[in-house]
């Protein structure tokens, strides 16, 4: 099964974790603990890679068993700039969604096969849907993230804008599609995207960017 992954954040904000200033470097770095470091016994904790990892939920010293798991240095090389390797595109990607979601104002998901994300981008189209507010659209906007897509993964964006109209159109839409299945599907994203309006307002207090619409979707 695919599986559809939207987060509201903006763009700008994913891109500048890419050689990030070393205050924000280290923010990052302990939400990557945070999110990833299994909880522990305390009396596990002794000497420097105890109380450092481990950070990608296995003990260190050993060994991972999936040559895409993430480890430090992926992490490192987000927050440092540097080059990603093709062979650990999987595992940093892995890793700057994990951040991306850690700083998201919201987030959803929903399993979608290849072939039910066209389905679905066809009825909302019936319904008088836009093109370009189908999710096909979205994935297919380049985020300009300076990391290469790897086979089965597909990553775009939209701006906040845009996320707002899409739920609006999805809305308007809904006496018109005719399976439940896309109809609750519509109706489930469009409440979600309602929510761009009140987290642009509270980025704006915060002085964050306002969120935009980036949307991941895993082939099966």
């Amino acid at each position: 099964m695919g599986e559809l992954r939207l987060y509201a954040i903006g763009v700008d904000e994913v891109r500048d974790m890419f050689g990030a200033p070393a205050g924000r470097a280290e923010q990052l770095r302990s939400q990557a603990v945070a999110a990833l470091t299994p909880a522990q016994n305390p009396a596990d904790h002794q000497g420097l890679l105890s109380r450092l990892g481990p950070i990608f939920r296995r003990v260190p010293g050993t060994p991972v068993l999936d040559p895409d798991d993430p480890t430090p240095d992926d992490l490192e090389r987000i927050l440092t700039g540097a080059y990603v390797p093709r062979e650990r595109n999987v595992a940093t990607w892995r890793v700057l969604e994990m951040l991306i979601k850690e700083n998201s104002w919201g987030a959803t998901g929903v399993g979608l096969t290849g072939e039910e994300l066209d389905t679905f981008d066809f009825a909302l189209a019936r319904g008088g849907v836009h093109a370009a507010g189908g999710l096909r659209h979205l994935l297919n906007t380049p985020t300009e993230l300076p990391l290469r897509l790897p086979s089965g993964l597909s990553v775009g964006f939209h701006t906040g804008d845009q996320a707002t109209w899409m739920a609006e159109s999805y809305r308007q839409a809904l006496p018109e599609i005719e399976e439940q299945d896309h109809r609750n599907l519509a109706y489930g994203l469009a409440n979600w995207l309602d929510g761009f309006t009140p987290w642009t307002r509270i980025a704006a207090a915060q002085g964050r960017p306002a969120p935009d619409l980036v949307g991941f979707w895993s082939a099966p």
